[in-house]
């Protein structure tokens, strides 16, 4: 797959000044089209913020399935956690919601013993 780098960087920062500018609209569809022409990979913070956009305008299905994308890309993504957690609850459903609270949870859990144990390899300079 060949990928118009300059291109893609540009469609990128116009679909961020778009939605800073207040035109949700217009970014996400060029959010969707930058999606179309990168590789997937590292795409979860571009479904995210689409997910956050839709969020806002209460467009809770939409919102909850590009979350659902963004987790799929990046399974412990705490951000779309954070926000999917925010559109279950908006969609009244508690048991989902507490679900992703409890995973955000011991994912901090995880990351706080990393730095409280004096031989991980984050205390190594």
């Amino acid at each position: 797959m060949a990928v118009d780098a300059r291109k893609a960087l540009e469609l990128f920062s116009n679909a961020n000044e778009l939605k800073d500018k207040g035109d949700k609209k217009q970014a996400l569809l060029v959010f969707q089209e930058y999606l179309n022409m990168v590789d997937p990979s590292f795409t979860h913070g571009v479904w995210n913020t689409m997910a956050e956009i839709l969020f806002e305008n209460q467009d809770y299905e939409k919102a909850l399935s590009h979350c659902n994308r963004a987790l799929e890309l990046m399974k412990e993504f705490i951000p779309a956690l954070e926000l999917r957690a925010k559109i279950q609850n908006a969609l009244g459903n508690t048991t989902a919601m507490k679900n992703d609270l409890n995973t955000i949870n011991k994912l901090n859990a995880i990351e706080q013993a990393k730095w409280d144990d004096p031989n991980h390899y984050y205390h190594y300079k």
